[in-house]
């Protein structure tokens, strides 16, 4: 179970790190919340600029990625699928679609709403610093063709700037 690893994208505000973390069975998101680390050990790294993010610039064996630094995470499909099948599977969750502004990117997906169903409440009490959107889609402010997809997408509430969606909050 320890030597388990995913790879996953991780955005920040000038890059794009693609890299494999050890995850010891661990989804990405409960590995973001960790509070007891400030940092994720990555391997196999490649950093491309975000204006070229095919463009690889720097590739290296390991690299030290400050959870702070990250706007959003996306996982490979296979932890994806994983993380999204897991999310929320036993409890009574609404959906809501979400469109969500971040430095340098809007990001639309799915948020899941446990318990009262209201979205202000929900991230009033949410308990990580990562919020996972489901069947998400992240553009590149700057140059709009450019987009990513994942299943799951892994968003930094400190970096949120707006939440939308298109439910009225109850009166």
């Amino acid at each position: 179970m320890k030597d388990e690893v995913e790879g996953a994208e991780f955005y920040t505000h000038q890059y794009r790190i693609v890299g494999s973390v050890r995850t010891g069975g661990q989804r990405l998101t409960d590995l973001l919340n960790d509070d007891l680390t400030s940092a994720l050990d990555l391997t196999d790294v490649e950093v491309a600029r975000l204006l070229t993010p095919k463009e690889v610039v720097a590739s290296h064996p390991s690299a030290v990625l400050e959870k702070q630094g990250i706007l959003f995470a996306i996982g490979f499909e296979e932890g994806a699928r994983v993380a999204e099948r897991r999310f929320y599977k036993h409890v009574d969750t609404r959906e809501w679609d979400v469109f969500i502004t971040v430095p340098s990117f809007e990001l639309t997906g799915k948020f899941h709403v446990r318990g009262t169903g209201d979205l202000r409440t929900m991230l009033l009490t949410w308990t990580g610093q990562f919020i996972p959107l489901t069947q998400a889609k992240a553009v590149f402010t700057l140059l709009p063709e450019i987009s990513f997809t994942g299943l799951a997408i892994i968003v930094n509430r400190s970096h949120i700037e707006v939440i939308c969606t298109n439910r009225k909050p109850g009166l």
